[in-house]
C-alpha cells in the first residue's frame, strides 16, 4: 500500500490485507478521520472463557492494541512508522455478548511519540473496557506503510 490513509481505506472497505488482522479475526473499520477510528466487533464465542461466560481479557487487549494502532496510523506521515511501547487495559464489567464500539483517538503526537486512548461501550452504552497506548514513532525501515509493526 502506498500510503497509511489508503491502509485506513482498505480496513473500512473490509479489504486489508496484514496476516495478524485476519489470523486473529480483528474487525475492519467502520470509519476514520484524523486523528480518530471507530468500529464494532460482534462477540465472537470462540473467544468467551467457558467457566466464566465473558470474553478472554488478552482477546480486549488485542483489539485495543488494533484500534489504537489504526488511530495512530491517522497522524503518521508516510515516511514514518511506530512500535507500541506501552499498553494499558481497564476492564469495568464483563463482555458476555451483543456488539462492542470501540472508539480510539489520538490525544497527543509528539516527534517521537503519541499516546492513544481507546473506550469500548456495550450496546447499551456502558463502559466495559479503557485502553490507553504509548507509541514510540519512528523513520521507517523499507517503503513506509508496507512495512510491517
Amino acid at each position: 500500500m502506498g500510503s497509511w490513509s489508503e491502509r485506513l481505506d482498505a480496513s473500512v472497505a473490509g479489504a486489508e490485507d496484514a496476516r495478524h488482522t485476519a489470523a486473529l479475526r480483528l474487525p475492519a473499520l467502520d470509519g476514520w478521520e484524523r486523528g480518530r477510528v471507530w468500529a464494532r466487533w460482534r462477540i465472537e464465542t470462540d473467544f468467551v472463557v467457558p467457566l466464566v461466560g465473558a470474553v478472554f481479557g488478552g482477546y480486549i487487549a488485542a483489539l485495543a492494541d488494533h484500534v489504537l494502532a489504526c488511530a495512530v496510523f491517522t497522524v503518521l506521515e508516510d515516511e514514518e512508522s511506530f512500535s507500541t511501547s506501552e499498553l494499558q487495559v481497564h476492564y469495568f464489567r464483563p463482555v458476555r455478548d451483543g456488539t462492542l464500539e470501540i472508539e480510539a483517538s489520538v490525544v497527543t503526537r509528539g516527534r517521537r511519540s503519541a499516546y492513544c486512548e481507546t473506550r469500548f461501550t456495550d450496546a447499551a452504552g456502558r463502559l466495559v473496557a479503557h485502553a490507553g497506548a504509548t507509541q514510540a514513532i519512528r523513520a521507517a525501515r523499507g517503503r513506509g506503510p508496507s512495512h510491517r509493526r
